[in-house]
Order: structure tokens, then sequence, then C-alpha cells
């Protein structure tokens, strides 16, 4: 039988050899020390790559935010090159409508030069026929009667194309 659990080896067990507990205390507090330096060291090396994967974060937000700048810019720019593309295509549509506008009144004071034209050579057409009219009135006066009412006629015409003139003067 053992006696590894009697009163009195274990109290002897207990206060037994002062320089093998000497040795075991510092054997465990040198042990203790080392294990606190071991995790004093990986403490240290946890709070390294924390601070390292930290940086790895503030890089990667630093370059996510001037991507999104970047994205943001472009997009400012796409929206400025379009809103220009518009209004140049609003001033091309404005442009092509003062040309048509030019166009059609270039047109339309060519029209009216032109019936001025015709008006002009008609009121020439009826001074004319008006003149010759005179001329015949002056000889159909000493004829006879018939040729007075000839001459009636005549002037009836020369009033129709005085009123003609009048209406296209």
């Amino acid at each position: 039988m053992t006696q590894t659990r009697h009163p009195l080896n274990h109290a002897e067990q207990q206060h037994g050899d002062p320089d093998d507990r000497r040795w075991r205390t510092e054997a465990w507090q040198s042990n203790a020390e080392e294990a606190r330096a071991g995790a004093e060291r990986k403490r240290e090396e946890a709070e390294e790559k924390r601070d390292a994967v930290f940086q790895r974060y503030v890089e990667a937000e630093g370059t996510r935010l001037v991507a999104e700048e970047v994205r943001i810019t472009g997009e400012t720019q796409r929206r400025e090159a379009e809103e220009e593309r518009i209004e140049n295509e609003h001033l091309r549509h404005f442009g092509e409508m003062a040309r048509r506008a030019a166009e059609e009144a270039r047109r339309a004071e060519e029209e009216a030069r032109t019936l001025h034209e015709a008006a002009r050579r008609s009121a020439e057409e009826a001074r004319l026929y008006a003149e010759q009219a005179r001329i015949d009135s002056e000889r159909v006066r000493a004829a006879a009667e018939e040729q007075r009412q000839l001459l009636e006629e005549m002037r009836e015409t020369v009033r129709r194309y005085e009123a003609l003139l009048d209406r296209h003067g």
C-alpha cells in the first residue's frame, strides 16, 4: 500500500525540502514569467496584425473613396456633356428654324417684289391703254353719233383699267 494520502506524508510533502520548494517556486515563477512574456508577445503581434489590418482597411477605404469621387466626377462630366449636347441641339434646331424663317421671308419678299413688278407693268399697260384711249377719243369726237357711242365704251374700259390700277397699285 502506498501512503501518499496519509496526513503525515502529505504534510511532509507540503513542507518538504526548502531548496526543492524554492526551486519549484522559481521554476513556476520563471514559467509564469515566460508565459506572461509569451502572452505579451502574442498580444503585441496581435496588436500589430490588427493595426496592419486596420491600415489596409483605411487604405482600401481611401481607395474606395477616391474611386467613388472619380465615379461621381465622371458622372458629373457625363451629365455636363449631355446637357451641352442638348443645348447645342437646341441651338442647332433654333438656328435651323431661323434659317427657314429667313428663307420664307426671302420668298415672301421675292413674291411681293414679283407682284409689285406685275402691278407696275399692269399700271404701265393701263397708262398706255389710257393714253391710247385719250388719243382715240380725241379723234372720235369729231365722228358721228355712232362714234360717240364707241367713245363712251372706251371710256368705260379706261375706268375699269384705272379701277384695276387703283386696286393693284
